[in-house]
């Protein structure tokens, strides 16, 4: 853990406008800079830095916050990765504080899986009964600096590596619980790795997570890669081979090729096609497009022409889609992947593939004109359902029905037909719940709310006060209720918070944007103000627990219920006293 208090001091050391000119120019407005936003695309600036407030919003697109937010929008990294860049720029080292034994465990096993990495990259450059592995890697087109980048080692077996950690102190659980050991049927533990080439699989952050390894003789019994188990550090599902090369090149063409072996990968951007990762063999998984979204929505998929690469293919899209991100196909031709295609063809040959690149829609239709006969009713309808089903995963109803035109162009039936298929396929309740949790954000939040909240941002003074009268639930609009509860809960009983400190440690993105639109606000804010503002939100939370009182009077009433009516009626006479005061 990062302790608050270092996290507070790096951000008051920071300047917000030397920090964010760093990345894109900025023009002096009064007191403020303005500038072009870099999170969406505007001819005219509305992208407001505060120098004063430490602050950052955005009018068009609504971002906003302090220097961690920021970076972690701009960088797309998380909220200690953004504290780590903060710190280095500053040149000043984390105190990391005693964190759990779970994290203790992870720390020591990036370390291990760190030196066995070590180990195998030297065993690879110097132990001689690796020289054909060297010769593989050179039949391959890999050079010493790839080799390098890529930390491409080879394991030699004979329990070498466990004798080489265990000479280092490591412990046999360790070894264990970071795959790099396996059990033995008749006891003791050997190595998982032995005469193989050794790929490390890197986080994003270029931490080594994990291993893939190739054997050099393909045999008929023996699978070609093997990969280290799930652990602690490492899970498949959630990381992408290559992508911690990649991930620049990929902000910057905003667009990422995905294909699915490690050579698959290493040989095209060894080549020069940088915007490029690998899915570690298996369907694009939701942890993998969430990565993938951090740095774009623009995906090309490129995978085998064979039947097993079209069913992955056929698995990322609904995925893809259901997740925003735009999505195109390559086909690579029969007998060919990226690396042999790159490696006989040349570069230029695989990026004309990646030009003649398909969407989703003519991909899919066109397996299923290979499965089905669109001449035949069955064929129509089963291709009809297919295709329906994947585009209702589209969010825009533009593109939605813009789709359906052309599936009612390619099938021959009509738009009409297809539109009342479709709502059969649609599933009860999605459209509701995906549009429930944003649908308060297009009613703006009341005056008086904003105000309120307005108070508490610049008067610590004026926050008690307004804690002392308001409670939560006089707040009407969702958004302003979930900030109010932020500040109530965290913040104003802490006699030291600060605005960095409070930006710093917000996590929900809308609460963010919501207070750094209110802090960018210059409003005069004056003690008549404050005080018509707390009697206004008093008196309407006031009246509606007396509306709900009354109706339940009525229903004592009707019941007969002398007790609870006299109950009620002395309940509304103090809420009467309350409003008068």
């Amino acid at each position: 853990m990062i302790p608050q208090q270092f996290i507070e001091e790096i951000q008051a050391r920071t300047d917000i406008a030397e920090l964010i000119s760093s990345y894109i120019p900025l023009k002096k407005a009064g007191r403020n800079f303005k500038a072009l936003c870099p999170f969406h695309n505007e001819k005219t600036p509305s992208f407001l830095i505060s120098p004063q407030k430490q602050i950052f919003h955005c009018f068009g697109c609504g971002e906003g916050g302090g220097v961690i937010q920021f970076l972690m929008l701009f960088e797309k990294v998380s909220f200690v990765e953004a504290v780590e860049i903060l710190a280095k720029r500053l040149g000043q080292e984390i105190p990391y504080q005693k964190t759990s034994p779970q994290q203790r465990i992870k720390t020591t096993l990036y370390e291990v899986v760190h030196q066995a990495s070590c180990f195998f990259s030297a065993n690879l450059a110097q132990d001689l009964k690796a020289e054909e592995a060297r010769k593989y890697l050179v039949s391959r087109k890999l050079n010493k600096e790839i080799v390098k980048q890529f930390c491409i080692g080879y394991a030699p077996g004979r329990n070498m590596l466990l004798e080489f950690m265990r000479k280092k102190g490591v412990s046999l659980d360790l070894l264990e619980k970071s795959s790099l050991v396996t059990p033995k049927r008749e006891g003791g533990y050997m190595d998982l790795f032995r005469e193989r080439i050794m790929l490390p699989i890197f986080d994003i952050r270029s931490r080594i997570v994990g291993f893939g390894a190739r054997t050099l003789r393909e045999k008929e019994n023996i699978p070609k890669y093997i990969n280290s188990l799930e652990s602690p550090i490492y899970s498949k599902r959630e990381h992408l081979y290559g992508f911690n090369f990649s991930k620049e090149e990929v902000l910057k063409k905003d667009s990422v090729i995905v294909v699915e072996g490690y050579f698959d990968m290493i040989i095209p951007y060894l080549n020069g096609v940088r915007n490029i990762a690998a899915s570690l063999g298996t369907a694009l998984t939701i942890e993998q497009i969430r990565l993938i979204k951090r740095y774009t929505k623009n995906v090309i998929l490129v995978f085998d022409s064979d039947k097993a690469g079209q069913m992955a293919a056929l698995r990322a899209l609904d995925l893809l889609l259901e997740n925003e991100l735009k999505i195109d196909i390559v086909s690579m031709p029969e007998g060919l992947d990226p690396d042999s295609l790159v490696r006989e063809k040349g570069k230029d040959c695989f990026l004309e593939l990646i030009q003649d690149k398909v969407d989703f829609f003519d991909y899919k239709i066109g397996i299923l004109k290979g499965m089905y006969d669109f001449d035949s009713i069955e064929g129509k309808s089963k291709t009809a359902k297919e295709m329906l089903f994947t585009i209702n995963k589209i969010g825009s109803e533009v593109e939605k029905y813009e789709y359906t035109k052309k599936l009612s162009s390619s099938l021959g039936v009509r738009e009409e037909v297809l539109l009342l298929e479709s709502r059969k396929l649609k599933k009860p309740g999605i459209k509701n719940k995906k549009s429930s949790g944003s649908d308060f954000l297009k009613e703006p939040v009341p005056i008086t709310e904003k105000m309120i909240i307005q108070f508490i941002l610049n008067s610590k003074k004026a926050a008690a006060l307004i804690k002392n009268n308001l409670s939560k639930e006089c707040f009407s609009h969702p958004l302003a209720r979930k900030t109010i509860s932020l500040l109530f809960n965290d913040f104003i009983e802490n006699r030291n918070w600060s605005l960095p400190q409070l930006l710093g440690d917000i996590k929900d993105k809308e609460v963010a944007r919501f207070i750094s639109e209110l802090l960018i606000e210059e409003k005069l804010l004056d003690k008549d103000l404050l005080k018509n503002c707390i009697v206004k939100l008093r008196s309407k939370r006031l009246k509606a627990s007396k509306d709900g009182l009354r109706r339940e009077l009525k229903e004592a009433e009707v019941k007969k219920d002398k007790d609870k009516s006299n109950k009620l009626m002395l309940r509304c006479k103090e809420i009467d006293s309350e409003v008068k005061t």
